[in-house]
């Protein structure tokens, strides 16, 4: 085989296959547009245009607009880093909980996620089925994701043993503190580092407070 030859096989193995490729292409693209426009204002011919492929490569990843909408919610979240794996390696419940904080606030300030709750808000009201696709796709798997964690933190003695789904839900309120709604309300275009790093460390503390093993009913 020649070096030529030897080096094209070698970027051929290590580069992404085609069809991912267009997955993501459609993934971004219709992300854009349901961003743009909504999801009942989007269309799959409008997401093979705007991907630049054929409607039958859009449908031959994804079955339909709502499978297409839940993989770009969960796209998201994903690249967001609430794994284990992805979070910093440390014995210290406090540090992991922080990093895993910054890490939800990140995402729900992320102006694309803000924008997609103002888009799925509007539409909600008409189209209840909008809201349950995000709300099952978005929140409800972030807080899976963290409750697995709180069960690690639990399992290995570094919390005391509780309802780790309903923790979940009261450490992102802890976060949210009056951020959120005031980034919806357009109030605010960002949060300063400060207030935020100020509002994460308290409701750790006070999350600990709750659940942290030096906790007595």
């Amino acid at each position: 085989m020649s070096e030529t030859a030897s080096q094209s096989g070698d970027a051929q193995r290590v580069g992404r296959p085609k069809s991912e490729e267009k997955g993501q292409a459609i993934l971004e693209a219709a992300t854009r547009l349901f961003l743009d426009q909504g999801l009942q204002g989007t269309s799959m011919d409008a997401v093979a245009r705007e991907a630049g492929v054929s409607k039958q490569t859009v449908y031959g990843h994804f079955a339909n607009k709502e499978t297409l909408f839940r993989a770009c919610i969960r796209c998201k979240i994903e690249a967001s880093g609430f794994e284990e794996e992805d979070l910093p390696e440390t014995r210290d419940a406090r540090a992991l909980l922080l990093a895993v904080c910054r890490r939800f606030m990140a995402l729900i300030c992320d102006p694309d996620v803000v924008a997609m709750y103002r888009v799925v808000m509007a539409e909600a009201v008409n189209h209840p089925r909008i809201a349950e696709l995000f709300f099952e796709s978005g929140p409800l798997a972030t807080k899976a994701a963290v409750a697995a964690l709180l069960a690690g933190l639990v399992s290995r003695g570094e919390l005391r043993p509780h309802d780790t789904d309903y923790a979940s839900w009261q450490l992102f309120n802890l976060c949210f503190g009056n951020i959120h709604t005031r980034l919806l309300f357009g109030l605010i275009r960002e949060v300063p580092p400060e207030e935020l790093e100020t509002q994460l460390a308290r409701a750790v503390d006070d999350f600990l407070a709750l659940y942290g093993q030096r906790h007595r009913p």
